[in-house]
């Protein structure tokens, strides 16, 4: 059945039409009421700058530019959810690290803005006048003007033990919590303030918010330094947009299995899986505490595959996560790279609505 589906998609079948808008669909889901197929988001953001001729080093000083990728991608694909990040390295420019923008591809970090003997300088930011934040926010502000009607909008924030490396350099950071720990822990106090700043315009704004805490992953430390370093001023984080009766999501990249059953006792929404993740065990495990979204491979198969590659993949992840307890969302295991094709994320949008379609087919997810 799958291959005669596929077959009959590459050769032009229509795929079927949505039944909800992505507002109506969102609320019904929110409340775990019957929609019309599973939800799919497409992770995106400033690596998606040049499908409109536009650099990313020029997106990242725009907020017109942002709101009009933003505006066009939605417009084009139909996610069900939009949004502006402040990247990983946001709030630490903010702080007062140097940032190098490249033309066509994502900033990196350029020169650290404090080193651990200088701890007693990080500063309280102003999100209205620092750095990026305040482009990022008037972005926001557009595309809620201009979406807020259509669909969901939501603002990322770096975690704090991310920001933190971002501060220091990562090498400077992973070093410090074994040499100077308590200068970490005094850094990470001023960036949980500085992140609950920011928090509080995404608040104020009525948007969605999500963490992107990459730097947390068990590739780069071990359980016991999460415990100590990471979760606890995540933690504040979460519980600062609790008090104000919101709800959050997180994403990881790379492996985080060994951190999930302490996710389980945040309180957070949702969790976005890396690829190297499996859906299934998510689903076990996660499950019954939050929403699972994920986990399409970014590289191997949204830039560098096929529409096939993609639908394939997608389908794989639909049959593990469709009967989580808590629900499941389809995107990719991470933002799609630049060079992703429109063709690809086109399938994955489709994939949704071939394979994840209410009432479900299982035999459209057998070979």
């Amino acid at each position: 059945m799958t291959k005669e589906i596929i077959d009959r998609y590459l050769d032009g079948l229509k795929v079927p039409a949505d039944q909800l808008d992505p507002i109506e669909r969102a609320a019904l889901f929110s409340r775990g009421e019957e929609i019309d197929r599973i939800p799919c988001c497409l992770d995106t953001g400033e690596t998606m700058a040049p499908m409109l001729g536009f650099s990313i080093a020029e997106y990242y000083h725009s907020a017109e530019k942002m709101c009009q990728l933003e505006e066009f991608l939605f417009e084009n694909f139909h996610s069900d959810g939009v949004g502006l990040s402040t990247t990983l390295r946001g709030m630490a420019e903010a702080m007062g690290s140097e940032i190098e923008y490249q033309h066509n591809n994502i900033a990196q970090l350029k020169t650290p803005a404090l080193r651990l003997d200088e701890v007693d300088s990080a500063h309280l930011v102003d999100v209205e006048k620092d750095g990026r934040l305040p482009i990022i926010l008037e972005g926001l502000q557009l595309v809620k003007e201009k979406l807020g009607k259509k669909v969901p909008i939501s603002g990322t924030v770096t975690g704090p033990f991310t920001v933190a490396a971002m501060v220091l350099g990562t090498e400077h950071l992973m070093m410090g919590m074994i040499k100077q720990p308590e200068a970490v822990h005094q850094l990470m106090e001023v960036i949980v303030e500085n992140n609950n700043r920011y928090i509080q315009r995404l608040i104020d704004l009525e948007v969605g918010i999500g963490f992107a805490d990459p730097v947390s992953s068990t590739n780069l430390i071990g359980l016991e330094q999460y415990k100590e370093f990471s979760l606890p001023y995540f933690q504040r984080n979460v519980d600062f947009i609790k008090e104000q009766g919101a709800g959050c999501g997180l994403h990881i990249c790379g492996g985080s299995r060994n951190l999930w059953p302490l996710l389980c006792e945040t309180g957070i929404g949702t969790f976005g899986l890396d690829n190297v993740e499996d859906i299934g065990e998510a689903r076990d495990v996660l499950g019954p505490h939050m929403c699972i979204q994920g986990n399409v491979p970014p590289l191997d198969v949204m830039r560098d595959g096929t529409p096939l590659d993609v639908l394939r993949s997608a389908r794989e992840c639909i049959r593990k996560g469709h009967d989580s307890r808590k629900g499941f969302i389809l995107t990719s295991g991470c933002q799609m790279p630049v060079g992703t094709p429109a063709s690809n994320m086109q399938a994955l949008m489709d994939a949704a609505r071939i394979f994840g379609s209410y009432p479900l087919d299982a035999s459209l997810w057998e070979d």
